[in-house]
C-alpha cells in the first residue's frame, strides 16, 4: 500500500510537471498589483460603505463603537499610568523610576533578587536605547490585552475543561486560531473598530485567548480525580468542587497559561502597529520601511529584552508554584523583612517620580541609541562588502536551485493544472474528504482573482518549510539522542520561542538585503525552535526496548536512525512538518515589508492604500485559506499514516 501510494504521487507530480511546462505562461491568472478584479473592487466598495456608516449604523451606534470606547479608555487609562502625560500634567502617573520600582519589588515578591535584578537591568536596557516610552506603551498595550484575554479565556477554559461537549464546539476555532496567520485578521478588525489602540487590543485578544483557553482545559482535565471523587462523596456543589478542588490543584499550569498568554500577547503587540498599536513596532516598522537596519537594531534589542522580562518575571512566579522544597523560618523571616524595604523603596520611588522631574522622564542624554545604530550599520556594510560570497552566493543558490523553478511551476502553470495537483495531492495523502476539502477552497482562491499572489506565497512556504525541515531533523534527532545537546539547545529553542516574528525580519534585512529569501530566511529562524522541539520529543519516546533490539543485531548509529527511531517517530514527524508549515506562512506573509511581494504585501498594502483596500482583505482571506487547504492535508495525512 505504501509502495503504490508513493508510485502515485510520482505519477501525479510528473504529469503536472510535465503540463506545467507545456502550458507554460497560459491561463495564470496573473493581473497587475495596482490592479483589481471586479470583485476585489466590490469588496473596496462596501468597505468604504461600512466606514461612511460608523454614526448611523445601529450595529456601530450600539455595539461595536462602545467596544471601541471602552476598550479605548481602558489602554489610555493604562498607558497615562505609565507612559504618557495625563490631560492636566506633564508627566505620567507614574514616571521611570516608580516603574523601576514596582517592578523590581513585584518580580521580587512572587521569585527571587536574581530576577527582579535581571528585569530591572533589562528595564534600564530599554531606556538606554532610547525606547522606554515605546517601551512603556508596548507594556500598556499588553498589559490592557493579557488581562482583557485571561478575563475572557480563563472561564471559557474551565467551561471546556468540564465539559466535552464546549470542548468539542471550541475546538475547531482553536485549531483555526493556531493556524491563522497575523496579517489576516487584523484588516478586517481595523475596518470595523478602526486604526488605533482598540483595534491592535482585539486582534492581540483574539490571538492570546485560544492559548488561555487551550492551556486551562488541559489543567481542569489533566487533574488527579482521587481529591476530585472525594470531595464529591463528602456533598460538596459544583461550585465548591471548582473553587476549593479543581482551581487550586490547576494553579501551576494557569499560572503556566498566563505567561504564555503574556508572550504571545507581546509578540502580537510589536505587529500591532500595522493597525495602530502604540509601542516598539512603530520604530520596527519604520526601520525596515526605510531599509535603516541600524534604527532596526534598536528597536529590535528593546523588544527582545521586553520579551525576556516578560518571559522571566512570569515564568518565575509558575515556577514558584512547584517548588517542593520548604522554606525555614530564618529564610520566611528574612524574606519578610527584605520585601517590607523593597516595599518602602518602591513607594519612594513612586513619590520621586511624581515629584521629581529627573526621576518622571527618562533623561533624552541617557542613552546609547546613536552608537548601536552606527555599529550595527558599520557592521552591516561590513558584512555586504566582505560576506557577499557566503550571503549572496547562498540566497542565489536557494533562489536559482529552488525558488525559481518551484514559482515557475506553481505560477506559471494554468490555474487548472496546479488545483488538480493539489487535490490530488489530497486525495492520495489524506483521502476523498480531505480532497473535495481542498477543491473548494483552491476553487474559492481562483475565484478570488489571487491566484497567482497566492502561487508566489506558497512558493517561498513550501522552500522555506523544506529547509526548515532539513535544519529541524537534524537537530531534532541530535538533540533527541543526546542529553548534552538537548541541554545546549534548549536556552536557545526557548529564546527562539520568546522572540516575536517581525523582530527577526532586521537582522535578515541585513543579512540578505529586501528580498523573497529574506523573509524565507526569517521564516526558517522562527519556525525551526518548534520543529527541533517536536523531533527531539518524538524521537525522545521511541521506546527504548526497540533502540537496544536494533543495538543488540549489530545496527549501526545510521541504520538505528533511519531505520528505528524515525519510522517510529513518523506521526510526530509529521506533526513537526505541520507546524513548520503553518509557522513559516505566519512570517513569509510579514515579508511584504522587505520586498516579498505575494499575498502578505498585498495585504500589508491594503492597509495604506485605499484603492487596495478590498484587494487586501481578500488577500487575507487568500491566505487563511491556503494555510487550512495544507493544514487539514498534513493532519489527515498523519491520521491515516498511524
Amino acid at each position: 500500500m505504501k509502495v503504490r501510494k508513493s508510485y502515485l504521487l510520482l505519477a501525479s507530480v510528473t504529469i503536472w510537471i510535465l503540463l506545467g511546462r507545456f502550458l507554460n505562461g497560459k491561463h495564470t491568472l496573473q493581473i497587475a498589483t495596482y490592479e483589481n478584479t471586479a470583485f476585489t473592487s466590490y469588496v473596496g466598495e462596501k468597505a468604504l460603505d461600512l466606514r461612511g456608516n460608523r454614526t448611523e449604523s445601529p450595529a456601530f451606534v450600539y455595539f461595536f463603537n462602545p467596544i471601541r470606547g471602552v476598550i479605548d479608555g481602558f489602554v489610555q487609562a493604562i498607558r497615562n499610568l505609565i507612559s504618557v502625560p495625563t490631560p492636566n500634567s506633564v508627566i505620567p502617573i507614574i514616571g521611570w523610576l516608580g516603574v523601576v520600582g514596582i517592578v523590581a519589588f513585584a518580580v521580587y515578591a512572587t521569585s527571587q533578587w536574581r530576577t527582579a535584578l535581571l528585569c530591572v537591568s533589562l528595564l534600564l536596557a530599554c531606556g538606554a536605547l532610547g525606547m522606554w516610552q515605546f517601551t512603556m506603551d508596548s507594556i500598556a498595550m499588553t498589559l490592557a490585552a493579557v488581562l482583557l484575554s485571561l478575563a475572557v479565556g480563563i472561564p471559557l477554559g474551565i467551561w471546556a475543561g468540564l465539559s466535552d461537549r464546549v470542548l468539542k464546539i471550541f475546538t475547531p476555532f482553536l485549531d483555526l486560531a493556531q493556524i491563522l496567520p497575523t496579517l489576516v485578521y487584523m484588516a478586517p478588525i481595523a475596518l470595523v473598530f478602526m486604526i488605533g489602540a482598540a483595534s491592535a487590543t482585539i486582534a492581540t485578544m483574539i490571538y492570546s485567548i485560544p492559548i488561555a483557553i487551550r492551556i486551562t482545559s488541559h489543567a481542569i482535565r489533566s487533574l488527579n480525580q482521587a481529591p476530585v471523587e472525594a470531595a464529591e462523596s463528602m456533598g460538596s456543589t459544583q461550585k465548591q468542587k471548582l473553587t476549593k478542588v479543581q482551581i487550586p490543584m490547576a494553579k501551576q499550569m494557569i499560572v503556566l497559561g498566563i505567561n504564555q498568554t503574556v508572550m504571545a500577547a507581546v509578540s502580537f503587540v510589536v505587529i500591532a502597529a500595522l493597525i495602530g498599536a502604540p509601542g516598539l513596532g512603530k520604530p520596527v516598522i519604520e526601520a525596515l520601511i526605510i531599509r535603516n537596519v541600524g534604527q532596526g537594531f534598536v528597536a529590535g534589542f528593546a523588544v527582545v529584552f521586553l520579551a525576556i522580562l516578560l518571559d522571566r518575571s512570569t515564568s518565575a512566579a509558575a515556577k514558584r508554584q512547584v517548588s517542593f522544597v520548604p522554606a525555614t523560618d530564618k529564610q520566611i523571616k528574612t524574606k519578610r523583612i527584605t520585601l517590607i524595604v523593597g516595599g518602602i523603596l518602591a513607594v519612594v520611588s513612586v513619590i520621586l517620580s511624581r515629584t521629581m522631574l529627573w526621576a518622571a522622564v527618562w533623561p533624552k542624554e541617557v542613552t546609547i541609541a546613536p552608537q548601536v545604530a552606527k555599529v550595527t550599520n558599520n557592521i552591516t556594510a561590513w558584512i555586504l562588502e566582505n560576506l557577499t560570497i557566503f550571503t549572496v552566493g547562498f540566497k542565489d543558490l536557494i533562489s536559482y536551485g529552488f525558488l525559481n523553478p518551484l514559482e515557475t511551476q506553481l505560477a506559471a502553470s494554468p490555474w487548472y493544472v496546479t488545483v488538480a495537483m493539489i487535490v490530488a495531492l489530497a486525495l492520495i495523502i489524506a483521502g476523498t474528504r480531505t480532497a473535495i476539502m481542498a477543491f473548494v477552497l483552491s476553487m474559492a482562491i481562483v475565484l478570488s482573482g489571487l491566484w497567482y499572489e497566492a502561487m508566489l506565497t506558497l512558493t517561498q512556504t513550501i522552500v522555506g518549510c523544506l529547509l526548515t525541515m532539513i535544519i529541524g531533523l537534524a537537530l531534532g534527532i541530535w538533540s533527541g539522542r543526546s542529553d548534552r545537546a538537548e541541554k545546549v539547545m534548549r536556552p536557545f529553542l526557548d529564546a527562539g520561542q520568546t522572540l516575536p516574528a517581525f523582530v527577526y525580519l532586521v537582522p535578515m534585512l541585513g543579512l540578505f538585503g529586501p528580498t523573497r529569501f529574506t523573509a524565507i530566511a526569517t521564516g526558517i529562524v522562527y519556525a525551526i525552535p518548534v520543529v527541533v522541539k517536536i523531533v527531539s520529543e518524538g524521537i525522545r519516546a521511541v521506546p527504548h526496548a526497540l533502540v537496544e533490539a536494533a543495538t543488540a543485531a549489530g545496527s549501526t548509529t545510521r541504520q538505528i536512525i533511519t531505520k528505528v527511531q524515525l519510522p517510529a517517530a513518523k506521526k510526530t514527524i509529521l506533526l513537526a512538518t505541520n507546524q513548520g508549515l503553518i509557522y513559516v506562512l505566519a512570517v513569509v506573509v510579514i515579508g511584504g515589508f522587505v520586498g516579498a511581494g505575494g499575498l502578505g504585501y498585498l495585504v500589508i498594502a491594503g492597509n495604506s492604500k485605499p484603492e487596495l483596500q478590498g484587494k487586501g482583505l481578500i488577500a487575507g482571506v487568500a491566505i487563511l485559506l491556503l494555510g487550512v487547504i495544507f493544514d487539514r492535508i498534513m493532519q489527515a495525512g498523519a491520521r491515516r499514516s498511524s
